[in-house]
């Protein structure tokens, strides 16, 4: 057992630990400051600075203006850092006769675990029909779907397509992001088997993983940081000095999202 507080305080790397990052992204971003252009190599950086043994990406481009060009961009990490960088499909709902293609195309690649989507930036809802298609290759094949969440209407639509997808795997990035949207997805949570949430907050009020794993089976907690947007360290120390369970710590750390990756 190490001492969280300890490490955490002196600035080291908890590296006697499995920490996998949920929830990160590559490249640059429009008018946001982005350490060293968010490249694979300033994110490995920072991986090993703080200990963190593997991430889940997907590319700024791939969210924003390009998807197969981000996907492009992913596969590049993973195949330079195969045993660190894993990667997230994004497909654009807009582009709905590409998506089939794309999602074969990708999943090939064993590097790829899961898909990404963020409707929000793609001008259309979580349940938009666009998505459909999406949704049922993730079903057909177990997948986790990291879906950006944002506040209580969001959660509302991820509970509509995790009940009519019961065999993929939802992640609410953000965990619902603000106030609403926390409340609402603690009791999605818990209501429904195949649904997740992640702390790459922006907003984290005090004590906030302390409720979360309170009102929640902590087993369906993930750790994300949101890099390159943030500096992975502020949820790494949040987490880690939580007053919670020793135990519950490595898991929210990684054994969580080594369980759905089977």
């Amino acid at each position: 057992m190490i001492d969280f507080n300890e490490k955490i305080k002196k600035g080291e790397a908890l590296s006697e630990i499995l920490i996998i990052d949920c929830h990160n992204h590559l490249g640059k971003w429009n008018a946001f400051y982005i350490p060293k252009d968010g490249t694979a190599e300033q994110m490995i950086r920072c991986m090993d600075m703080t200990g963190t043994d593997k991430v889940f990406v997907t590319a700024h481009a791939a969210i924003g203006p390009d998807f197969i060009y981000g996907n492009d961009m992913v596969a590049s990490a993973i195949e330079k850092y195969p045993d660190r960088i894993m990667g997230y499909v994004t497909v654009n709902p807009n582009y709905p006769e590409e998506t089939a293609a794309e999602l074969d195309k990708r999943f090939k690649n064993p590097g790829f675990k899961g898909i990404k989507l963020h409707p929000s930036l793609h001008g259309r809802n979580i349940d938009y029909k666009g998505y459909e298609q999406t949704y049922e290759y993730a079903d057909r094949f177990g997948l986790p779907v990291l879906i950006h969440v944002w506040g209580a209407a969001h959660v509302e639509a991820v509970s509509s397509v995790s009940d009519t997808y019961k065999n993929a795997k939802f992640i609410m990035g953000h965990f619902g992001a603000n106030t609403d949207g926390f409340t609402s997805a603690i009791e999605l949570i818990n209501k429904r088997g195949n649904v997740y949430g992640d702390l790459a907050l922006s907003f984290a009020p005090e004590g906030n993983i302390e409720w979360l794993v309170s009102e929640v089976n902590p087993k369906r907690i993930l750790f994300g940081t949101d890099m390159p947007f943030y500096d992975p360290r502020f949820t790494i120390g949040r987490l880690a000095m939580a007053d919670i369970p020793y135990e519950t710590k490595l898991d929210i750390f990684g054994r969580n999202v080594a369980s759905i990756l089977k």
